[in-house]
């Protein structure tokens, strides 16, 4: 099994929400099942970084079952209606959508985006991508709070065009999503 960071559990929290830092496996544990809104995913991507001295050095079956247990345990933490991110490398994010599949819907594919140049690599195409699963227990019955995150279009609206697939046509919604 894949070596656990030592990290000390600590909690944050207020009347409306708690972020557990610790260890994930010990941390969901201590969650009751079906308890959880919305889980955001962002674990080590075992590409061999040093974080304060805890390198990861997993082999890539070792690291694989270490996600696949958080990962059931996000299932069972995750209310009925609630909805739960997974962001991680490239290179894993296949194994993680096939073994997501078995469990959740897949309710997009959401690429985040940057501008690296390449500049972390000189012999091959450097990342330019993070993939982020949004993944809900049931396929028409989640949590999405699309008004929340709403920015200026930069599109037909800022250009005064009319969308004609509408009837009536009218000018272009001024807002959209940032996902």
């Amino acid at each position: 099994m894949a070596a656990r960071f030592d990290v000390i559990n600590q909690t944050f929290s207020d009347e409306n929400q708690k972020i557990i830092h610790g260890d994930v496996l010990l941390g969901l544990k201590a969650i009751p099942d079906e308890s959880v809104n919305l889980i955001f995913a962002d674990p080590p991507y075992n590409i061999g970084k040093d974080f304060d001295g805890l390198k990861e050095k997993w082999t890539e079956e070792d690291f694989l079952a270490w996600c696949y247990e958080w990962i059931d345990d996000c299932f069972r933490v995750l209310k009925p209606n609630g909805t739960f991110y997974l962001m991680n490398s490239t290179e894993n994010m296949p194994f993680l959508d096939i073994y997501c599949r078995k469990l959740f819907t897949i309710k997009s594919r959401v690429i985040w985006s940057y501008d690296s140049s390449g500049v972390q690599a000189k012999t091959y195409f450097g990342s330019m991508y993070e993939p982020i699963l949004m993944l809900t227990k049931h396929p028409k019955n989640y949590t999405f709070n699309h008004e929340d995150i709403l920015v200026e279009a930069k599109t037909g609206a800022k250009r005064q065009l009319i969308d004609y697939r509408k009837n009536p046509p009218q000018p272009y919604n001024t807002k959209k999503s940032s996902w």
